[in-house]
């Protein structure tokens, strides 16, 4: 009577799972496209649901076991906890499927997770983690009544109780063999010398495996390494890679320059090419010439034809007069209007100007200016 009453509850929670899928496949609205990932939920949903299943049975078997065991009548017990467990599984599931249904119905949601939507995700991932928990108690009664019914092999060592389970034999065999080659504690008297430092003795233990193998290791590296930097000299000594490493922080930098043209001050400011000139010229006739005139002869400001300059007639002072004015002496400062490459090819124009003559020059101001002749590749010149 028993076994059929038994049978009839299981049967019972399985129609409960039953209705739930039912439920979830006619409430469900059919979908337009294709969404892998809710279909990898669904299907990870389902097999923990079997696995679910299969954790139960095992779970009766060994419940029997034990049962004969211990001569104790505890099926029913066990019968009602398993039916109970998986009703209420099976309702969740349902609860929380519906829900998800019924919040997805409502509204569209921008949130999305893989394609799926911000409720319908973590929903379906409460679920998952719900079967997760369930297999893991399952998993855990099986095995306290597995051991229940197949004790452990229990020694004593030193008086005290220890496991003599697999993993435990093989963690002291890979420990002796590898680790730390410990000797066992009865075992420790054979080793100890007869050194003696105010009560403190000595044991005669051989090195740690691991710490010897890593010594033997660095030999070998260093032969390599003296056969690779001292006879074969395929690699670079330090002071060769740091030589090499500025090189190539030179080189980048270069590059980062030459495509960087607005990256100029008065630092390095050179001399452009004819069409900067070009440009300056355009800039100088713009801004430049109510005060220097069209020709640079010099009306207000001074004359910028001949060597003398008051602050300074090189690249570099010129372009620091642009860039930053001199106001107690009428000079603006222009770069807020102009961009540091403008200024560098008003700066360029400007030296242009030198020795050409033109008519009704102003008289000279400021200091004689030499120009020093530099030797320079001529690829140095931006462009």
């Amino acid at each position: 009577m028993l076994k059929n009453k038994n049978i009839f509850l299981l049967l019972l929670a399985s129609l409960v799972s039953l209705a739930s899928i039912a439920q979830t496949n006619t409430i469900a609205p059919k979908p337009t496209t294709t969404n892998y990932m809710e279909g990898l939920m669904i299907t990870v949903a389902v097999l923990l649901v079997v696995v679910v299943w299969v954790l139960a049975q095992v779970l009766m078997m060994v419940s029997k076991k034990a049962v004969q065991i211990s001569k104790q009548d505890v099926s029913k017990v066990m019968m009602i906890f398993v039916v109970v467990m998986g009703s209420m599984f099976s309702n969740n599931l349902s609860a929380q499927t519906t829900s998800a249904i019924a919040d997805s119905a409502k509204a569209v949601t921008t949130d999305f997770y893989g394609g799926l939507s911000y409720n319908t995700f973590w929903t379906m991932t409460s679920v998952i983690l719900l079967e997760l928990l369930v297999v893991f108690l399952l998993v855990l009664f099986i095995r306290n009544i597995f051991r229940a019914i197949h004790p452990i092999e229990k020694i004593i060592v030193a008086g005290k109780v220890q496991s003599d389970s697999w993993l435990v034999k093989t963690w002291h065999q890979l420990d002796k063999q590898i680790f730390t080659k410990a000797v066992p504690l009865e075992k420790e008297a054979d080793l100890l010398l007869d050194h003696d430092y105010d009560g403190i003795k000595e044991l005669d233990n051989a090195l740690p495996p691991w710490w010897k193998y890593g010594f033997y290791i660095t030999i070998v590296v260093a032969v390599f390494y003296l056969l690779k930097f001292e006879v074969w000299h395929t690699g670079m000594n330090p002071t060769e890679e740091y030589n090499a490493e500025i090189t190539e922080a030179k080189i980048q930098t270069d590059a980062y320059l030459a495509s960087a043209k607005e990256n100029v001050d008065e630092n390095t400011a050179v001399l452009l090419d004819a069409a900067g000139a070009a440009q300056g010229k355009l800039l100088f006739l713009k801004t430049c010439t109510p005060c220097h005139l069209a020709e640079g002869q010099g009306v207000v400001g001074p004359n910028l034809t001949d060597d003398y300059w008051i602050h300074g007639g090189s690249v570099k002072d010129i372009f620091k007069t642009i860039k930053y004015g001199y106001p107690d002496k009428g000079m603006q400062s222009w770069q807020n209007i102009y961009s540091p490459l403008e200024i560098e090819e008003l700066d360029t124009y400007i030296k242009s100007l030198r020795g050409t003559h033109p008519p009704n020059p102003k008289a000279p101001q400021g200091d004689l200016y030499k120009e020093v002749v530099v030797n320079m590749d001529t690829a140095a010149i931006k462009k």
